[in-house]
């Protein structure tokens, strides 16, 4: 058939012939959301000739919106997408009809009536009491297992879980029925072997547009510890309140050995060393009881360092001996107080190195340390602590490191919002963000 088109310039002087109705496809005629939330209507459009409009009527939310489409080139297909906003005083009860009214260029029209409810769900599940911890380092043993546990709950129910690990193999489903919790407990057998996994946890829930959560967790098999902290405070002590420096990560490690700097701010200081940053378990190394041994267990007695001042310390896990030898710092003492702090995430931030908002003042009694409260704003951190002119500044960096005349500015994730105290002690590069 020879189709003839007049008109070059005005729409209502072109003439299309008959065609068949458009379509409008939807996943589903349920939509979901909120007050105040917004909400998305996805839908597929075509039409075997050419596209005209669509309008989009929700008359409680005085929505009439109308889509016209180009026709100097037909559109026979397009993906629907418009994002609205739930009034805020809408109920969660609440349901309303979405009428969509599709009309091609021969004049046929399509409707499509979807329901939205306001009692969505967009809430992941929750998973905790996870165990092991993330970084978990096991010592080589020759009949080793990993005793996996946590806790899956969700509001409006869980659909299924999955556990996998790729080395062990380990792809594991529970599927579930709209249970509001679930617990999972199994141990699993290790090769003797040294070896870095990583356990990967997924929990989902049964909300129409399902919501997930997954967690992932490093678990390290090693003949030696990888990574060691020090610890001053005691075994009650949550490690996850303070930002970074409790525990304060080791300076240097060499063929086994950790080597730590420390500051001991009073006679007979008990210090204890970890195997991992956020609790003092599994491994906590304390003393034996024997002059210059170790013990690794949670129930271990504490090092103590006999007399206030600076000690260079010696660790070596495999092992299990220590070393602790007193110092007098020769570094150069920075006790202007003119130093302060620039960067971003905390009151009174900025890039003036010259700013006295957020000046430092030096400690009383050790001129190595200086420190000010701050109050942070839940978001990423930068501080660069600095001399005016940038003459000489320190960075800080992850786990309470700070650089001497460092080149980068790296960003640290913070979650926690409110005042804490900063302290530094350029004698031993290192920081605390403690919450007060």
């Amino acid at each position: 058939m020879l189709l003839c088109f007049t008109g070059c310039s005005d729409d209502d002087s072109v003439f299309y012939p008959a065609s068949d109705a458009p379509e409008i496809k939807v996943l589903r005629d349920e939509l979901y959301s909120n007050p105040n939330r917004k909400f998305v209507i996805k839908a597929d459009l075509k039409d075997d000739l050419g596209l005209k409009s669509l309008r989009i009527k929700i008359p409680e939310f005085y929505l009439d919106k109308e889509i016209v489409f180009q026709t100097d080139t037909l559109v026979t297909e397009y993906k629907l997408a418009y994002e609205f906003l739930a009034p805020k005083d809408t109920k969660n009860e609440d349901v309303y009809k979405v009428n969509l009214a599709l009309e091609d260029v021969s004049g046929n029209i399509a409707t499509k009536e979807l329901t939205l409810h306001l009692d969505g769900d967009f809430n992941a599940p929750k998973i905790s009491d996870v165990s092991p911890q993330d970084g978990t380092i096991q010592l080589l043993e020759s009949k080793m297992k990993l005793s996996l546990s946590f806790k899956a709950t969700d509001d409006s129910g869980l659909d299924s879980i999955y556990v996998e690990e790729p080395i062990l193999g380990i792809m594991e489903k529970i599927k579930l029925n709209g249970e509001k919790e679930y617990s999972f407990n199994k141990t699993y057998s290790l090769p003797s072997k040294p070896e870095e996994y990583e356990l990967k946890i997924t929990a989902i829930d049964n909300f129409v547009e399902a919501n997930r959560r997954t967690q992932k967790i490093k678990y390290i098999v090693s003949s030696e510890m990888v990574t060691l902290f020090l610890a001053d405070v005691p075994k009650e002590t949550n490690l996850t309140a303070d930002i970074c420096g409790v525990p304060m990560l080791y300076h240097k490690k060499s063929n086994g050995t950790f080597t730590f700097k420390y500051y001991a701010d009073c006679d007979n200081k008990e210090i204890y060393f970890l195997g991992q940053e956020n609790s003092f378990e599994p491994h906590c190394f304390g003393t034996s009881g024997e002059h210059g041994k170790l013990l690794n267990s949670p129930s271990a007695a504490p090092v103590v360092l006999p007399t206030k001042g600076y000690y260079e310390i010696t660790v070596n896990t495999k092992e299990q001996t220590y070393t602790v030898t007193p110092y007098i710092p020769s570094s150069a003492v920075h006790d202007s107080p003119d130093i302060t702090m620039c960067g971003y995430g905390f009151e009174g931030a900025g890039w003036n190195p010259s700013n006295k908002d957020c000046l430092l003042t030096p400690d009383t009694e050790n001129p190595y340390i200086l420190g000010r409260t701050l109050i942070l704003n839940e978001t990423q951190l930068n501080v660069t602590i600095t001399y005016p002119g940038w003459s000489k500044y320190w960075r800080l960096l992850e786990n309470g490191i700070i650089d001497y005349m460092g080149s980068s500015q790296p960003y640290l994730k913070v979650n926690q919002k409110g005042s804490y105290k900063f302290i530094i002690d350029t004698e031993i590069a290192r920081a605390k963000l403690l919450k007060e």
